[in-house]
C-alpha cells in the first residue's frame, strides 16, 4: 500500500510541477525523523533545474499542492520544513486497505511480477571440492540464498548455481598428497577432516620440500589430460565431499537449482583460450596466455598456464559463455568476497571484450568473516568448521529453550529452527560489506536485535490468534492507539523493503525491517490488551495481529529463517 500512496503523492507533485511522476517517484523518500511526516519531496535536485533555491522551491510547491491535497482521501496534511515539502497520511483510513490486502494475499504480501519473464543466475557458497566448509562459506551461502528468495518474491526466474571448486591445481596437491600420506580407512570414516590433514600437511611439508609443488602441478597436468588414475580419485574427493555439502546445506534449508562445478568447464576453457588468441584479444607472455588490459587500468588477466593448464579465471569465462547461451539471464550475481573485486573487474572487462554486455554482471561482495587472532586459512588449519558451530548453536538453544521452559513438544527441532534462524539473522542483519569477526556470543544472542527473538514474537502473535478465533468482520476505524497506527505505518512499507533489499542487493534491509516491525509489535503486546478488549475492538486488534504475523513470517521467509507456531 505504501508503494500505492508514494505514486499517488507522485501523480499530485506531478501535475503541479508540471515534470513526469516517474522522476518524482524517484526522489521522494520516507524522512529519516517520523514527526516530520511519512513521505517527503527533497527539493536539492529541483534547484538548477528551476533555478531557485530549494528552501524556496519548497515553499512554492506547498503552497500549490495545499489546494490540491484538501479533502484528499488519502493525505491529511502538507508541510514545508526548510528544503523538504513533508506529506502526512490518514493512517485511519489507509489502516483498513493495507490490513485487508494482507489477510488477503497472506505469503504473497510484498511480492510482485516485476520479474515475470526475466531470469537471474545467482553464483553464490561455492565451497572446494575435498575441503571442509567452514565458517567462511556462511556469508555466500546465505545472502546468496536470501537474494535468490528475494527476487524468486517478486516474480523472477532463479537459477542458483552452487559452481563448487571441483577443479584446479588444489587438486594436483590433494592427489599427490593422498599419494604420499593418505588413509584409506581414515577417508572412509571421515573424508573431509582426512582430505583437510593432508591439504594442510602438503603446505607444511612444501615449506622445506619445493619439489612436491612441481609433482602437484605433474599430477594437475595428468588430471586435465584425463590420466585414470588421476581422475579415478579426483571423482572420488569430488563424490565424498557433496555427500557432505548436500547434508549441510539441508540442515541449512539452503537448495540450488544447478551444480556442474567447474570441472564441467575445463574443455570449454580451452576453446574459450583458443578464440580469445584467434580474436587477437589473448596473447603468448613467456609461454603463458594473458589478457593485456592496461587501457582500461587493469592489470593483465592470465588465462592459461605456461604447462597448458587452464585456470578459474579461464573456466569462469567458460562459465559466463554457457549461462548467456543456456538462460539468456538479464542479470548474473557473484556472491563472492570483498577481496575478489580486482579479479571480476577483468574477468567481466574480457567478458565485454567477446562481445557480452557486462553491464549485468554483479559482484555482490562482501567483507570477511575473521578469526579474533586474523583471517580464516585453510592453509594453515585455522578453521572453524560450520557443521560445528551449527551443532553449538543447537545444544545452546536447547540449553536455553529449557532453562525458559518455553517449548512443550518437539524442543530439538525448535532448537534446530532458533540456532539456524540466530546464525542467519547475525549475518544477514549486517551490511554485507562489513567485516565480521567470528564471535559465539555475537552469532548465537538469542536476545534483543536476533533471530531468535523475531521467531519468539512471531510465536507470540501465533498464540493470540490461537487463544481468539479470527473474526470475518472487523472495523479497523477503531485502531486509533498510536502503537496500534505504528504497526499499520510498518506493515505498509513491507514491499517497498522488499524491493529495495532487490536494488541494493542487502537483505539486511528486510532484517532490520522485521526487527522494527517485532519492537512496534511487541510494545503493543505489552500496552494494549487484546483478547480482554470490547468484542468490536478486540475483533478489529485480532485482525491487526494476523496481519503482524503474516508480514514477519514473508520477512522470516526471505531470509531463509523458519518462523516457529509455538516457543
Amino acid at each position: 500500500m505504501f508503494i500505492e500512496l508514494k505514486k499517488h503523492v507522485a501523480e499530485i507533485l506531478a501535475s503541479a510541477l508540471d515534470i513526469e511522476a516517474e522522476e518524482i517517484e524517484d526522489m521522494l523518500e520516507v524522512p529519516s525523523n517520523v514527526t516530520f511526516g511519512d513521505l517527503a519531496l527533497p527539493c536539492f535536485k529541483l534547484s538548477k533545474k528551476l533555478n531557485a533555491s530549494a528552501n524556496k522551491i519548497a515553499r512554492d510547491i506547498t503552497n500549490r499542492v495545499a489546494v490540491r491535497v484538501k479533502g484528499d482521501r488519502y493525505i491529511e496534511h502538507i508541510a514545508c520544513i526548510g528544503a523538504y515539502v513533508n506529506f502526512k497520511f490518514n493512517w485511519k483510513r489507509v489502516g483498513k486497505k493495507i490490513i485487508k490486502r494482507i489477510l488477503d494475499e497472506g505469503a504473497r504480501y510484498g511480492s510482485s511480477k516485476e520479474g515475470a519473464g526475466k531470469t537471474i543466475v545467482i553464483d553464490y557458497s561455492a565451497p572446494n571440492i575435498a575441503k571442509p566448509m567452514s565458517v567462511g562459506h556462511l556469508r555466500s551461502t546465505i545472502i546468496g540464498d536470501a537474494l535468490k528468495r528475494i527476487y524468486s518474491f517478486l516474480g523472477y526466474t532463479c537459477i542458483g548455481d552452487l559452481h563448487q571448486g571441483d577443479w584446479g591445481t588444489q587438486f594436483g596437491k590433494l592427489i599427490c598428497a593422498y599419494k604420499l600420506w593418505g588413509d584409506e580407512d581414515r577417508l572412509k570414516k571421515d573424508a573431509i577432516r582426512h582430505l583437510l590433514e593432508l591439504y594442510v600437511r602438503f603446505h607444511k611439508e612444501a615449506e622445506n620440500r619445493p619439489e612436491l609443488e612441481d609433482e602437484a602441478r605433474a599430477w594437475f597436468k595428468r588430471l586435465e589430460e584425463g590420466d585414470k588414475d588421476a581422475i579415478k580419485l579426483w571423482k572420488l574427493f569430488s563424490n565424498l565431499s557433496l555427500k557432505e555439502f548436500d547434508r549441510i546445506y539441508r540442515l541449512l534449508g539452503v537448495s540450488f537449482e544447478l551444480k556442474l562445478g567447474e570441472s564441467f568447464y575445463n574443455t570449454h576453457a580451452k576453446r574459450i583460450v583458443k578464440r580469445l588468441l584467434d580474436l587477437g584479444i589473448a596473447k603468448y607472455s613467456e609461454n603463458a596466455v594473458i589478457i593485456d588490459l592496461e587501457r582500461y587500468s587493469l592489470p593483465p588477466l592470465v588465462i592459461q598456464k605456461s604447462d597448458e593448464t587452464t585456470l578459474y579465471s579461464t573456466r569462469d569465462l567458460a562459465t559466463i559463455e554457457y549461462r548467456e547461451r543456456e538462460f539468456k539471464p538479464s542479470k548474473i550475481l557473484y556472491v563472492v568476497g570483498l577481496e575478489q573485486k580486482l579479479y571480476f573487474q577483468q574477468v567481466f572487462k574480457v567478458a565485454e571484450l567477446m562481445g557480452f554486455n557486462a553491464k549485468k554482471y554483479v559482484h555482490v561482495d562482501f567483507g570477511l568473516i575473521t578469526l579474533p587472532e586474523g583471517k580464516l586459512s585453510t592453509r594453515k588449519g585455522r578453521v572453524i568448521f560450520l557443521e560445528d558451530v551449527i551443532n553449538k548453536g543447537i545444544e545452546l538453544a536447547l540449553k536455553i529453550i529449557r532453562e525458559k521452559g518455553i517449548v512443550k513438544e518437539n524442543e530439538k527441532e525448535v532448537a534446530k529452527k532458533v540456532a539456524i534462524g540466530a546464525i542467519k539473522y547475525a549475518d544477514l542483519s549486517q551490511n554485507r560489506i562489513k567485516n565480521i569477526t567470528f564471535s559465539w556470543s555475537k552469532m548465537l544472542n538469542f536476545e534483543g536485535n536476533s533471530g531468535p527473538y523475531l521467531q519468539y514474537t512471531y510465536a507470540r502473535a501465533r498464540s493470540i490468534l490461537r487463544k481468539g478465533s479470527m473474526p470475518t468482520n472487523f472495523n479497523t476505524d477503531l485502531l486509533q492507539d498510536k502503537r496500534e497506527i505504528e504497526i499499520i505505518k510498518t506493515l505498509s512499507l513491507f514491499p517497498l523493503i522488499v524491493k529495495k533489499a532487490a536494488k541494493e542487493y542487502e537483505p539486511h534491509h528486510i532484517a532490520n525491517y522485521v526487527y522494527k516491525l517485532a519492537e512496534a509489535f511487541n510494545e503493543f503486546y505489552q500496552s494494549v490488551p487484546v483478547l480482554r478488549a470490547e468484542s468490536s475492538v478486540r475483533d478489529a486488534r485480532l485482525a491487526l495481529v494476523k496481519a503482524t504475523a503474516i508480514v514477519i513470517r514473508n520477512g522470516l521467509n526471505l531470509l531463509g529463517i523458519e518462523a516457529i507456531e509455538q516457543m
